[in-house]
């Protein structure tokens, strides 16, 4: 007690010269002769008053006093120290005033440190809250940062006390409530309730207010019970890092007492787009969305809108992004397939066309399968799978390979002169940089196709400072890795060694790392090599790494993860997940060379690939009756000299191939498979189709200026008043995205000028690409707060957009617009 006494006396003095203690008790006469206070004179009231008064009166030294009674205070017209009582302070030793002085509160809160004295048994307690009080503090502001305190929050705000309480609740912690029972704060608590959300009770729980707030927001057919101010309640919960993971569990609970799978089987999915309470509500949506797509009962662009405004739901992610995106791709595969109408009439059309528009089709195909397997649902999406897959195969691969096929059947030669042929690689790409003495980083990721490289260009797009073109070339043939590796390298001619499936460069074996060094340094006319990409990764940048840099002036790189996935039979049904991982592989990859001062960069393939997800029927194989000496059998080609097959096979001779050795090869029609046994079917390559032989060349760029933007967002702002409690509001993506023109997230709000929330949050990714800006355009309608109308009426309040910071899970502020409020009374009323 000393103790506490001698550090209250001490922060007292720091405001007052002179102090009056009544120990009417005799209590602490001990501790008042023991304290020691610096420049602070001790008096004892002992029939001495008189002199003490003259002490301080005359005092004109900086002493201060303090004065101490043993006795009890006496009667105003008795006490000869009144006046100076009143003019100085009067320091009081009971339970309470230790408190409050130990919180440098005023006397006249000593009937509520009383009331609620339990809670003051904690020096914990008593620290936090000393943190939060501030001048001025009203009994209700005391109150509720007590409640902040025993609820354990960080911010003093009845929203975050319920987002709390609710989350202990669901987490089966019952402590809180019992806390502030014990505390004597639940009748308060429980009032700020009623006066803000209308919750009445005669037995007041956490679980059935929430119950009820669950209840008014999804139910939109009955009068709601409780005030407006839920909604905003709940929308804040679900983007609370802290207690989200609360408002899943009492969501799930809720969503079981309130039978909310049955209301929703009642339910067209038109009336339940916007509610996102309820996990139930994403799985009822996505089960719509796939029956609906199976039957061809929605159109695609009714799904695409469907699916952009669930996207920022609270569920969508982790949850059910994997089936969202399924259903999202499935639509676009489907809605891109029923509109096709191509021919081809030519090596160089089908060349054309492919990049142009037709890989999209391969694209939209992995990216379903991706996300299905993601999923890990079949039982919701395997018929979609079903149809997806019969889609793909047979009127798309089945179909326009045939067409394709008519092309292959009608050439005597296969292009290997031709400035789009892969054989022309090192002469059109490589040589002008050698004739420069720029340095050149080739990189070569087996089985990148063409459509994985649109998307890796469109990827490294979005990378600030990288400036990236694509265009396409064609495969050698067959499409196999031997070939396709030694058709990259500088070379006169090509052969097929005698009796086996290697090539030759320029009489030079190809196979392997060295050998291609070896055939790098002798033809490339440079200071030239080649290294795994495992290698090369496991430089140092700025030590090992460009000290082996500094060696050559043509750098080949190779990686190969999607092929080695895709030719295992135990792992092919994950090659699309290798792509995914290529991608973020090859872009380190370029990193690692920048950070070397390399700028200029090249990324290819020596072939690409057919692949089918789902086992395949007995009439994808193909019987080609071969005779012969047969060299290397393969799925999709046969090497050998003088072999032959019946008409499921396309024959050239290695002249036609545009090699020199002698022999021939046999190459099945279409997306046939030769049975080959050991090998998988799904993952094959060495054929004509498009999507083995149409490869990507992305020349990469280093810049030292920015290459990629953000797009704007602006609203149209008709009024600058708020005259009712919903507000609407345009937003218009000021430009399309595109390749440089990056997508920008926002979320949007109604504060006041303090800070103060007072409306629902909006968040929206804008991402969109058409030209039409009114296409640009996207509405939303915010739900103001009761405040709006109270205490913040005929002020100045702001639309605030804000958007995510780099790496943090925070946001900054992007643009602010100003509104005036000026709300009717009658719109606090619920209707009714």
């Amino acid at each position: 007690m000393s103790i506490k006494i001698q550090e209250a006396l001490e922060k007292k003095f720091q405001d007052h010269d002179v102090i009056f203690w009544y120990d009417e008790r005799n209590e602490l006469k001990e501790n008042f002769d023991a304290l020691a206070l610096n420049s602070v004179e001790k008096c004892h009231i002992q029939g001495n008053e008189f002199e003490i008064k003259y002490k301080i009166t005359s005092n004109r030294s900086k002493i201060k006093f303090l004065v101490y009674s043993n006795t009890p205070k006496p009667k105003p017209n008795e006490n000869w120290l009144l006046d100076l009582e009143l003019a100085h302070h009067i320091f009081h030793t009971d339970q309470e005033a230790i408190i409050l002085q130990d919180l440098g509160l005023e006397f006249s809160f000593k009937e509520l440190v009383a009331e609620h004295i339990l809670f003051f048994k904690s020096k914990e307690r008593i620290d936090k809250l000393k943190e939060l009080l501030g001048k001025g503090d009203s009994h209700r502001d005391i109150r509720y940062k007590m409640v902040a305190v025993t609820l354990d929050t960080d911010y003093v705000n009845l929203n975050t006390f319920i987002h709390s309480h609710g989350t202990a609740f669901a987490n089966g912690n019952e402590k809180l409530q019992r806390d502030l029972e014990r505390y004597e704060l639940s009748g308060f608590y429980w009032t700020q309730i009623l006066n803000k959300y209308k919750y009445t009770s005669k037995t007041p729980s956490i679980y059935d207010f929430l119950l009820e707030a669950f209840s008014d927001n999804f139910n939109i057919t009955v009068a709601p019970k409780l005030s407006k101010e839920t909604r905003l309640l709940l929308s804040l919960w679900k983007d609370t890092i802290t207690y989200r993971d609360g408002f899943d569990k009492i969501s799930s609970q809720i969503a079981n007492d309130l039978q909310i799978e049955s209301v929703l089987n009642t339910l067209p999915l038109e009336k339940v787009v916007n509610d996102e309470l309820f996990k139930l509500t994403d799985k009822k949506i996505i089960h719509d969305l796939v029956q609906r797509l199976i039957t061809n009962e929605i159109s695609n662009e009714t799904l695409q809108n469907i699916v952009k405004q669930r996207e920022h739901t609270f569920w969508y992610n982790p949850h059910f992004v994997a089936f969202y995106e399924s259903v999202s791709f499935a639509s676009q595969l489907q809605y891109q397939i029923q509109k096709l109408k191509v021919d081809f009439t030519s090596i160089e059309n089908g060349l054309e066309q492919y990049t142009t528009s037709l890989y999209e089709i391969d694209y939209l195909y992995r990216k379903f399968i991706l996300n299905y397997r993601r999923s890990n649902q079949d039982n919701i999406l395997g018929g979609l799978a079903q149809k997806a897959e019969k889609l793909y195969t047979n009127d798309w691969l089945l179909h326009y390979t045939d067409k394709w096929q008519s092309v292959i059947n009608n050439i005597d030669t296969w292009p290997v002169n031709e400035p789009f042929s892969q054989r022309q690689f090192f002469k059109k790409h490589i040589k002008p940089f050698v004739d420069k003495k720029q340095r050149v980083f080739v990189i070569i990721s087996d089985a990148l196709r063409y459509e994985c490289g649109v998307e890796l260009n469109k990827r490294l797009a979005q990378e600030n400072r990288y400036d990236s073109e694509l265009e396409g070339s064609i495969a050698s043939l067959p499409s196999y890795t031997q070939l396709g590796m030694a058709s990259l390298l500088p070379h006169k001619e090509l052969s097929v060694k005698k009796g086996s499936d290697l090539i030759l460069v320029d009489e030079m074996s190809s196979m392997g790392i060295s050998a291609r060094s070896k055939i790098l340094a002798k033809n490339s006319g440079a200071r030239a090599t080649a290294i795994l990409a495992e290698d090369f990764m496991k430089f140092s940048a700025n030590t090992t790494g460009r000290d082996f840099v500094k060696q050559y002036d043509v750098i080949y790189i190779y990686h190969n993860d999607i092929d080695d996935t895709g030719d295992d039979t135990t792992t092919q049904d994950k090659v699309f997940e290798a792509v995914e991982r290529e991608f973020d592989y090859l872009i380190d990859l370029l990193k690692k060379i920048s950070n070397m001062n390399g700028n200029n960069m090249i990324i290819t393939s020596d072939h690409g690939f057919l692949y089918q997800y789902q086992t395949l029927e007995e009439s994808d194989f193909t019987e080609a009756e071969i005779e012969g000496e047969v060299d290397k059998l393969n799925r999709r080609f046969i090497l050998g000299t003088d072999i032959k097959g019946n008409e499921a096979v396309k024959s050239f001779t290695h002249n036609q191939l545009g090699l020199t050795s002698n022999g021939n090869g046999l190459i099945p029609k279409s997306i046939n498979r030769l049975r080959v046994s050991g090998s998988g079917s799904k993952f094959v390559h060495g054929g004509a189709s498009l999507q083995e032989i149409v490869l990507p060349v992305l020349k990469v760029n280093k810049k030292r200026q920015d290459t990629t933007a953000q797009v704007e967002i602006d609203i149209i702002k008709s009024t600058d008043k708020i005259t009712t409690n919903l507000l609407a509001v345009s937003f218009i993506q000021t430009e399309q995205v595109d390749d440089t023109m990056l997508e920008r997230k926002i979320k949007a709000s109604i504060q006041a000028e303090d800070g103060t929330l007072l409306s629902d949050q909006f968040i929206y990714t804008f991402d969109i690409q058409e030209e039409n800006q009114r296409q640009r355009e996207v509405k939303n309608r915010f739900q103001l707060t009761a405040q709006a109308s109270g205490k913040y009426k005929n002020q100045r309040v702001k639309l605030v957009l804000e958007e995510p910071m780099d790496r943090a899970n925070k946001w900054r502020v992007y643009k602010e617009y100003y509104y005036t409020l000026n709300i009717s009374f009658t719109n606090d009323f619920d209707e009714f």
